[in-house]
């Protein structure tokens, strides 16, 4: 799918044309409100219909004003009326030509509904697509799969549908020879694909200088014959197969087309017309008809939702060839124009395939959105926010609670214990910060690795006891460090002089290992530093808190007892103290750099990684890549790219998922990697090693180039402003036509209420339940690979502890991400292991470590909900809290059948201010075929070396 493309402006004489209406004078108007039996649809791409092009030309029969056009939306219902019952906030539709009827009349009872005397339609009577919201009666809007995407399915919602129903009124059944007669381009390809489906043999009658290449080779037909090149068609369709066809079906084109279909279709065959330029005469010999007793049907446009979203299942399932071709909607005159005359530069990547400019079927048009991108900086930002904590006199506590509002963190994670007391009570003086509390400082680091990834601030902090808690809370901080996350880690620390005394102190390992801590951390940090004295205390401070922010890793400080209260000097702005910026000869010798290298690739791609997501505003990344034009793919634990984005091609895992994208990436001369990871666990299959001769990689700090120079320091954010600012030119060879199919195909017809659950069922109520916003966290093991197979909405995320693999960091991260949020939900997949924290390694090795004791879960999660023995006795606590202690909002559900999955999904729905604990029931031997791969995979590795692997007699086990 191609990006957003670039067309020379038409000459100013084309505008003396009807002009095509957009929304684009009402994008600062706010949307309307919904009838009750109606939705409001945030439109993301509409398809380019034949109305759009008649109206273009000033055809009388489809002309009409003061209505924005288009009737092919695709887009996220944002509101819905409340006696809408299948369609909720958050799904995915299609707005179509047909927006609203009566719902009583004969035609409508027999949905007919194009005969409804009150129908309304979409972009005639009322408003279309070509704008960012619509309104449409519910009955009528298709509902759409979310792991299509929606620029690919926009064009199938009317022309599509229309090629569906035309082989459907063709009569033709399984073996029957169709002939499919029209212009070059969408509608005609798209005829074909749904014959083929249909089981038919296929006569191609069209023209174009490499359509014979594009039919019989990509699409797979039996004939093709070119009426342009053709002397007597009649004669060529009948000497090449015998009778004629069984039927033939018309795209619009010319009556010869139409006067030649009736006369080589057999004897009692049907001849189906999709459509003719208004005014097209045909001179049609009626006696003949009559004596051949041959059938002409005509297809009116598009379809029942009904039919639409038959005709959109068949072209997932099928996989049809679709070049679909996505223009911003500014540059609609344009490509109306080009339909006419010219191919526009950059809309046919595959030279074989440049079979005419006839775009119909083809062209989308990207609906821009509402919130504009802001420009990008330079110089980096410090994640701020303005303190309004103001105290008259300053200590080391309360110094860092100012900074910690400056940073924009709301919330910190503590264990308190002897150590950290007087640290916490000068932190609690800041009414703006919040104190969650943990049961022990694993999870506490954990919920602080959640709450930082999802933070606007991109920072969290962590409080712990001294030694025994700072071990203990290592673990999670190694987890961040392996990912670039940023966290703060406070210990408390006996006063100054105990700690240089030879005293055999508790918490420590012994009398003379007192810097247990300070040492364990200096491998996984930044700095790792104890405060000496109340003099240098804040330098220090604002020093380490740098390094955090500079290299995007953890730091670890310990605050003696005796310190934390010490007076200090007020707090001067952080931005004076902490130098993020770039060097501008470093800087634009990286950016001369990579534009020379892009410029003498043919078929780049971007990758990015899981610190694009972290260091870049998601608009930047989606401004950079559609500065490129290329394909864009993400690895597994950097999805931050828009999934619905037409560059966007799916996750690069080697040899793990999605072997389409695999293919974009190896078949292309030049990888541009922002912010990548290249672990064992990222490159199973192979070495990143052997591919650096097409790799430029830009890090946090660095670019490496593909012939090894290191070009440093230079900040990734700066790096990508300037790029995005810089006159790399735009490359879309590496888009294939069609797109890879991503997400999980929906369930199978046949599953009934009483169905068993499964893991297909499974993935697909996950695809429905996670909306815009929302954040998917995944454990180790099987839950990474589920998320492989669904399809983010807009403004989602999804995280994984790539490659750290912590069994069990999932719940805790998911509880800090929940805390980080402003607006969606936190939904965390995890298996048995993952929630018993029991550290098994499974479908690698057979034994007995592969079994699990099989937990009631939804008795567990009950048991939290019940009401205390007690009332609460905390004098800290609000009211507020005392209620939710006494009732606390959450509900658990064992899940065995399709039936109990879909009334949990409903009640998580309309439940949504409560915690949802749903446990899925399903088979051990219910697993992905991805675990199998990568359980073989990491065995094989193990064995390398060994003296007795068992590589290839592992038994796979769901984690």
């Amino acid at each position: 799918m191609a990006p957003i493309q670039t067309m020379p402006m038409p000459q100013p004489q084309l505008f003396g044309r009807p002009r095509i209406n957009t929304g684009r004078e009402c994008r600062n108007k706010p949307p309307l409100s919904p009838g009750p039996d109606e939705v409001l649809v945030n439109l993301k791409f509409s398809g380019l219909c034949h109305s759009a092009l008649h109206q273009w030309r000033g055809n009388h029969v489809t002309g009409k004003k003061h209505r924005v056009d288009g009737h092919e939306g695709t887009g996220v219902v944002v509101a819905a009326g409340n006696e809408v019952e299948d369609i909720k906030i958050g799904d995915h539709v299609g707005i179509q030509w047909i927006n609203r009827t009566c719902g009583v009349c004969d035609a409508d009872e027999q949905s007919d509904f194009v005969s409804c005397p009150h129908a309304r339609m979409t972009g005639y009577l009322v408003d279309g697509t070509f704008r960012e919201y619509c309104i449409s009666q519910a009955c009528h809007v298709v509902r759409l799969p979310k792991q299509i995407p929606l620029d690919v399915v926009a064009p199938i919602i009317c022309v599509g549908t229309t090629c569906f129903r035309a082989v459907q009124e063709s009569g033709a059944q399984p073996g029957s020879l169709v002939a499919v007669a029209g212009l070059p381009g969408g509608l005609t390809t798209l005829t074909c694909q749904y014959a083929k489906a249909r089981g038919c043999r296929v006569l191609v009658i069209s023209t174009g200088d490499y359509s014979d290449h594009l039919y019989k080779k990509k699409l797979g037909v039996e004939y093709y014959i070119d009426y342009n090149s053709s002397a007597d068609m009649v004669a060529e369709v009948q000497g090449m197969i015998g009778d004629g066809p069984d039927a033939a079906i018309l795209i619009e084109g010319s009556g010869a087309l139409l006067k030649g279909a009736l006369q080589y279709v057999q004897p009692r065959g049907t001849v189906v017309v999709v459509g003719l330029p208004p005014g097209t005469p045909i001179g049609i010999d009626i006696s003949k008809l009559v004596s051949r007793m041959a059938q002409v049907k005509i297809v009116p446009y598009g379809g029942t939702r009904e039919q639409i979203e038959k005709a959109i299942l068949v072209f997932t399932k099928e996989r049809f060839y679709q070049p679909c071709h996505v223009f911003a909607l500014d540059q609609l005159p344009q490509i109306l124009h080009s339909m006419q005359n010219e191919i526009p530069k950059g809309t046919y990547p595959e030279a074989p395939l440049r079979y005419g400019s006839q775009l119909l079927g083809e062209a989308v048009i990207k609906i821009p959105d509402a919130e504009t991108i802001p420009e990008p900086q330079v110089v980096a930002n410090l994640p701020s926010s303005r303190s309004t904590f103001n105290q008259t006199t300053y200590n080391i506590g309360t110094f860092l609670a100012y900074r910690f509002e400056e940073l924009g963190v709301r919330d910190y994670f503590a264990v308190p214990g002897d150590t950290n007391f007087f640290l916490l009570d000068n932190l609690l003086k800041n009414p703006n910060l919040r104190m969650v509390t943990c049961c022990n400082e694993l999870n506490a680091g954990y919920a602080a690795d959640g709450y930082a990834r999802v933070s606007s601030a991109r920072i969290a902090v962590v409080v712990v006891p001294y030694i025994v808690g700072s071990l203990s809370v290592l673990n999670a901080v190694s987890g961040a460090c392996s990912q670039n996350i940023r966290l703060i880690v406070l210990s408390g620390c006996p006063s100054t002089s105990l700690v240089k005394s030879d005293k055999f102190l508790h918490h420590a390992p012994s009398a003379k290992n007192k810097d247990q801590a300070l040492r364990a951390f200096e491998g996984v940090t930044a700095a790792s530093v104890r405060l000496e004295s109340a003099e240098t205390a804040s330098d220090v401070l604002d020093d380490t808190i740098g390094k955090c922010l500079d290299f995007s890793m953890p730091v670890y400080i310990e605050v003696p007892n005796d310190l934390a209260s010490a007076a200090c000097a007020r707090p001067s702005p952080l931005s004076r103290k902490v130098n993020l910026k770039s060097q501008p000869r470093v800087l634009k010798e990286a950016v001369e750099a990579i534009t020379s290298i892009w410029k003498s690739s043919q078929r780049p791609v971007l990758l990015l990684g899981s610190l694009a997501g972290l260091s870049l505003p998601r608009g930047h990344i989606e401004r950079l890549a559609e500065k490129l034009g290329c394909a864009v793919l993400c690895q597994p634990d950097g999805r931050c790219f828009k999934e619905s984005h037409p560059q966007y091609c799916g996750q690069f895992w080697a040899g793990m998922v999605n072997p389409e994208g695999e293919q974009i990436v190896m078949s292309s001369d030049l990888w541009l990697v922002i912010g990548g990871n290249w672990s064992d666990f990222h490159v199973l299959m192979s070495s990143n090693k052997q591919e650096d001769y097409r790799i430029i990689s830009v890090d946090k700090d660095r670019v490496e180039l593909p012939e090894g120079k290191h070009i440093k320091p230079v900040k990734i954010g700066a790096l990508v402003a300037q790029l995005i600012m810089s006159g790399m030119e735009t490359k879309t060879e590496s888009i294939p036509r069609p797109k890879p199919l991503l997400g999980c195909l929906p369930p199978d017809e046949t599953e009934t209420q009483e169905t068993p659950l499964t893991l297909k069922s499974a993935i697909s109520g996950i695809q429905g339940l996670i909306k815009e916003h929302d954040t998917l966290l995944c454990d180790a093991g099987e839950s990474w690979l589920i998320a492989n197979h669904i399809l983010l909405p807009p403004e989602a995320n999804c995280h994984l502890q790539f490659p750290y693999c912590s069994i069990g960091w999932a719940l805790p991260a998911g509880f800090g991400s929940q805390l980080a949020r402003t607006q969606g939900r936190s939904i965390i997949l995890i298996g048995d292991g993952g929630f018993q924290m029991t550290a098994q390694e499974t479908a690698m090795h057979d034994g007995p470590y592969n079994y699990f004791a099989n937990w009631d879960y939804v008795q567990l999660a009950n048991s939290f909900s019940s009401k205390p023995h007690a009332p609460s006795h905390n004098p800290y606590t609000s009211k507020e809290d005392e209620k939710l202690e006494e009732s606390p909002p959450m509900f658990a559900v064992k899940i065995k059948t399709i039936g109990d999955l879909k009334q949990a999904l409903n009640r998580v729905d309309t439940e949504s201010d409560k915690l949802a604990f749903l446990e899925l029931c399903i088979q051990p031997d219910d697993i992905t075929d991805d675990l199998r791969r990568l359980g073989k995979m990491i065995a094989d590795q193990s064995a390398e070396g060994s003296e007795n692997p068992q590589g290839s007699d592992t038994e796979e086990a769901k984690e």
